[in-house]
């Protein structure tokens, strides 16, 4: 009988089947670290472009950091400028508002019948009556709060004290018209009237004079509008 010896052709076809299992298996661990190395790939270009738009961005902050802060400073020596202007502004007012009223104070002197003794006066802003400050605006502007917006104008005026010496009561009360009559005075009052005598000498009369006090308020957009009509 003859014998047929199987082993070697079965050795070999486990072989070629460790083979075939061998190449699967690799192909697959290819097929996988292909993707995997693209998308690392991808990610580690997507992470360079961040950080440089990173770098540039930081570089951004710093250069319109040093912007704003020059800005700043030439802002604040703006500020500083425009404070020095409206100071030297306010005084240039002041003074002609002071000469104005002073020329005008001067044309209302009776002459030879009073003189001034001392005068002061101080400038003050006054805000005018505004639907704000009033009971009814108050209820006006609940209501209608989306209308015009309520506008409130500084009103400067100059509080006037003036003590004098006149000769008789006449002479005050013609002092005082013309304070009135000049148009640029307001709340014109006879503070103090009082009577004082003053001794000449031996041969000579006491002679009896008035010492009076009076108080108004100036007018700085009048007094200016009287002396520039155009």
């Amino acid at each position: 009988m003859i014998r047929i010896n199987l082993l070697p052709f079965r050795n070999a076809r486990q072989k070629e089947d460790i083979r075939k299992q061998m190449s699967v298996f690799l192909l697959l661990i290819l097929f996988l670290l292909i993707p995997l190395f693209w998308y690392n790939s991808r990610l580690s270009g997507k992470i360079e472009a961040l950080d440089s738009q990173i770098d540039y961005t930081r570089k951004d902050i710093v250069k319109y950091k040093k912007i704003a802060m020059e800005s700043e400073a030439i802002q604040k020596k703006i500020d500083v400028l425009k404070t020095k202007l409206k100071i030297i502004d306010n005084l240039e007012k002041s003074r002609k508002t002071a000469f104005l009223i002073m020329d005008t104070m001067t044309d209302t002197v009776v002459e030879k019948k009073m003189w001034f003794s001392r005068l002061e006066a101080m400038e003050k802003e006054v805000l005018p009556p505004t639907p704000r400050n009033t009971k009814r605006g108050r209820q006006k502007s609940k209501k209608n709060q989306a209308e015009a917006p309520v506008v409130e104008v500084n009103s400067p005026e100059i509080d006037i004290k003036i003590d004098g010496i006149a000769l008789d009561n006449q002479t005050v009360a013609d002092f005082m018209t013309r304070l009135e009559n000049a148009d640029i005075f307001t709340d014109i009052r006879l503070i103090n009237l009082s009577l004082e005598n003053f001794k000449q000498g031996k041969d000579q009369e006491d002679i009896n004079l008035r010492n009076f006090q009076v108080y108004c308020k100036g007018i700085p957009e009048k007094a200016e509008a009287k002396k520039d009509p155009s």
